[in-house]
């Protein structure tokens, strides 16, 4: 894709027009790499309301740096166009884009596509679908809907948010990238700690009933919840290196929560049935542990991101009524 060629702008300065060219060529550079042609006309409707906000001012350089600052820099633009083109508003535009490898059997939804950061933000918050069950976002069966389950439980409006988590300062949603961290430390201590006094062979799988009825190597033990973690730290770390929304590095940090609670739990479960334990007690504990911090999580960041909508409408709202 190619940035559009420049058209004469009225009485704006020669040099105020290079300005404005060189930001969408820029925006247009990265989106070789971030997006595909899709987001083009977005792009000249952007450049056309710039024209026209310049139209409104004398034109000078000070002038182009103001309305340019509004939109942000240009890499950040072409990352949030590439995330309007690659992650769907809802999660019936997944579904409506669906393929052989999602669908339903015998009344049973499967998804057999990677798992992405904006399938999780579909499917995991959606405060305006009332379902809380929802197709999960990789395998067979059903995931909850936390945004729903919020809503029911009185936590939170379907429309508290303008756009979800868009309004959450950067600083607090570095705490979905935290939360996993944390709990990957902890995988690393318990894996310090007791995996070399471990016996050869481990409980990796318990039954319905509790009992211990799959072993495996101590080595082999590690490997799923290993991989787990990995995978879900690098779905965040994808994320905040492409300077996804919001909605998608929530999500992402939300998945990984998930994740790398299910690995801690299920090693911290594979010591205790070594050391003696007969029961689950803390795996079926931990499972539900991994449910309800991510639940927390997600909750806890939207209605920071309420409270700052909040407080901007009432600054609008004061400033409006001071003129």
């Amino acid at each position: 894709m190619s940035a559009p060629t420049p058209e004469p702008v009225g009485t704006l300065a020669p040099e105020a027009t290079r300005l404005v060219e060189t930001y969408f060529a820029r925006v247009h550079g990265a989106l070789l790499v971030a997006a595909s042609g899709e987001c083009a006309e977005t792009l000249e409707d952007l450049r056309a309301h710039v024209y026209e906000e310049l139209a409104a001012t004398p034109g000078s350089v000070a002038d182009v740096d103001r309305v340019l600052a509004e939109l942000g820099p240009p890499e950040r633009l072409a990352a949030q166009c590439a995330d309007a083109v690659e992650e769907p508003s809802s999660r019936l535009e997944y579904e409506e884009k669906g393929s052989a490898l999602s669908g339903t059997l015998l009344g049973m939804p499967y998804e057999l596509r990677f798992p992405t950061a904006g399938r999780v933000a579909s499917r995991w918050w959606d405060p305006t679908d009332p379902h809380i069950l929802v197709p999960r976002v990789f395998g067979v069966g059903w995931d909850v809907n936390f945004g729903a389950l919020a809503v029911r439980l009185g936590l939170m409006r379907p429309d508290d948010e303008d756009v979800p988590f868009a309004s959450v300062p950067e600083r607090y949603l570095l705490v979905s990238v935290l939360v996993p961290l944390l709990v990957t430390v902890t995988l690393g201590v318990l894996v310090a700690v007791y995996q070399g006094p471990l016996p050869a062979q481990v409980a990796v799988h318990w039954g319905v009933t509790g009992v211990a009825d799959r072993f495996a190597s101590k080595g082999s033990a590690l490997v799923l919840p290993v991989a787990m973690t990995i995978f879900g730290l690098a779905v965040v770390a994808a994320a905040w290196l492409r300077r996804r929304s919001p909605l998608a590095r929530v999500a992402s940090g939300a998945l990984a929560t998930m994740l790398c609670s299910i690995s801690a739990t299920a090693y911290a479960q594979t010591v205790a049935t070594a050391y003696g334990s007969s029961d689950v007690g803390i795996l079926l504990p931990g499972l539900a542990g991994s449910l309800v911090v991510t639940f927390a999580l997600l909750v806890t960041l939207s209605r920071i991101g309420h409270a700052a909508e909040v407080r901007r409408d009432l600054d609008d709202s004061t400033k409006g009524s001071v003129r």
